[in-house]
């Protein structure tokens, strides 16, 4: 299967410089999804066609074929004529291929993988020429109606040119297309501007099909959720929830509590073990790893690079930026741990800071097992701490420190407490 991907448009109801499929969802740019979904059953090497912000969307995918082991061929629709145009753009590209051709606008990240497999296994059922995939919205506006007549899909119309009677039709064009390659670029060749947008519209292609005696199907999605395209940040704010619980539920299948999923953030590409508990207002990022029988917030932000063993529990308001926190260790109350490696079994007092960044280079705190971190301690990395030490409420332990085991820092700056000998 040959893949092309529609990347050019602005976005202008998302009244933004950025083009529109670089926004983000969970962390990564609604390019992304459908890219990697597509890496995932096997296209190394979709065609993308771009125009809005040209230099922006080359530059990210360059680095995403890098991350996906891809290698997408960009294509520049540097005039954007409608989604027929963009298409025609890749015909070059295409030439002589037999292969199917899936069309999947990139700003549609919730389509899955098993959907696109079953829209695959009706288009070679039905032998049809072209497959859409099609969505029932309760709220159809802005969409491209689905025309049937006695059953039989015949045409798309979009909102602009359609009639009163056909914007009453709830069954919509999500934009997602599986086409046979020779009939899809002879019909481009035929479509005219002739609409309201005085654009060529890929939708045309259908009517032109059904005149020429060609099958044509439309395959209703189970879940109308996918079919959820973005033009605004109404839009973006509802595909985030939805991606966001489509994660969240991921996870509690596995055996994770989430006391509120809707008032939590989890990226995709999270690890979190069985028995783990997340409560409210919690932010995780991608690439986090959370052991098992953990419990984390409520208001914890858990950032990329950051791993936290089984049984450990880190609580309110404390953030947690690439650093390595072992074992039942407590981190409860208000603390930032940021280039960190903190040992099993180590309580961190309230109102600790790891003080990681000089101005110029983040700097590790290496912290051991079984220690008493006093309320307040700043420790100025770099730092290490040995196992069993304690540091005193308040203490600042300045850049270079080595403390040993079983010491005793306390003061500002933290020097060794000496004892009274007896």
């Amino acid at each position: 299967m040959q893949a092309i991907v529609l990347a050019a448009g602005k976005g202008t109801r998302m009244r933004s410089r950025l083009p529109k499929v670089l926004h983000r969802v969970l962390g990564k740019p609604l390019l992304e999804y459908v890219l990697a979904c597509l890496a995932d059953m096997g296209v190394r090497g979709p065609k993308v066609v771009i125009g809005y912000g040209a230099e922006e969307v080359r530059s990210f995918l360059r680095e995403a074929g890098d991350r996906l082991n891809i290698k997408p061929d960009v294509v520049h629709q540097r005039v954007q004529l409608g989604t027929g145009h963009a298409v025609m753009m890749a015909e070059g590209l295409l030439a002589g291929s037999r292969q199917d051709i899936l069309i999947w606008p990139g700003d549609m990240p919730l389509v899955k993988r098993s959907t696109l497999e079953a829209l695959i296994r009706e288009h070679e059922i039905s032998d049809a020429d072209v497959s859409v995939l099609s969505s029932l919205q309760v709220n159809p506006a802005g969409y491209g109606r689905i025309l049937r007549a006695g059953g039989h899909f015949y045409a798309i119309r979009e909102e602009l040119d359609a009639t009163e009677a056909e914007r009453r039709v709830q069954e919509v064009n999500t934009g997602v297309y599986l086409f046979k390659a020779a009939p899809l670029f002879s019909a481009l060749k035929k479509i005219k501007p002739t609409n309201r947008k005085n654009e060529f519209y890929l939708t045309d292609v259908i009517e032109m099909l059904v005149g020429e005696n060609r099958t044509v199907s439309a395959f209703p999605l189970a879940s109308s959720e996918e079919g959820q395209g973005i033009n605004d940040r109404k839009d973006l704010a509802g595909v985030i929830k939805m991606m966001g619980m489509r994660e969240i539920q991921q996870h509690m299948e596995k055996g994770v509590t989430f006391v509120a999923p809707e008032q939590t953030f989890v990226a995709k590409g999270v690890t979190i073990g069985a028995d783990t508990v997340i409560y409210p207002w919690c932010y995780i990022e991608s690439g986090v790893k959370i052991g098992c029988r953990c419990e984390i917030g409520p208001f914890a932000k858990i950032r990329a690079g950051s791993m936290i063993d089984d049984g450990s529990a880190i609580g309110s308001f404390v953030e947690v930026n690439r650093s390595k926190i072992g074992k039942k260790v407590n981190a409860k109350h208000l603390a930032y741990l940021g280039d960190a490696v903190i040992g099993d079994g180590t309580n961190v007092g309230a109102g600790t800071i790891t003080a990681n960044f000089d101005g110029v280079k983040k700097n590790k705190t290496r912290i051991g097992k079984n220690v008493l971190i006093g309320s307040d301690t700043i420790f100025v990395a770099p730092v290490t701490v040995a196992d069993s030490a304690r540091t005193g409420a308040g203490a600042v332990v300045t850049r270079g420190s080595k403390i040993k085991t079983g010491e005793v820092f306390v003061g500002v700056p933290a020097r060794p407490l000496k004892t009274k000998r007896k």
